[in-house]
């Protein structure tokens, strides 16, 4: 038999508190990538060429990173809702 005992209420709150967070890294990210699109800006050659090879490559694991933390939210915020639905449904069962 299985058994489980979870607070719904502080699966929700985190899943709130991750989006803002998620918020905010996403304005880092930008932030950051500009400051890497200004240097390439300013350098030519063989050097340059490999260093935006380096933030193409960063780009795009940013990119997985930003897409994995946002299916983790998500699911944690479907996990909280669930929960409650379920302790609801199963609280109005023994209530008739």
């Amino acid at each position: 038999m299985t058994s489980y005992q979870v607070d719904s209420e502080v699966l929700v709150a985190a899943a709130n508190a991750t989006r803002g967070t998620i918020g905010r890294i996403e304005a880092d990210v930008i932030g950051l990538h500009g400051q890497l699109v200004g240097v390439e800006a300013a350098w030519s050659g063989q050097a340059s060429a490999a260093f935006q090879g380096a933030v193409a490559n960063w780009k795009s694991v940013q990119q997985q990173v930003e897409e994995c933390l946002a299916g983790l939210n998500q699911a944690l915020g479907l996990a909280g809702q669930q929960y409650a639905e379920i302790e609801q449904a199963n609280t109005r069962l023994f209530a008739r």
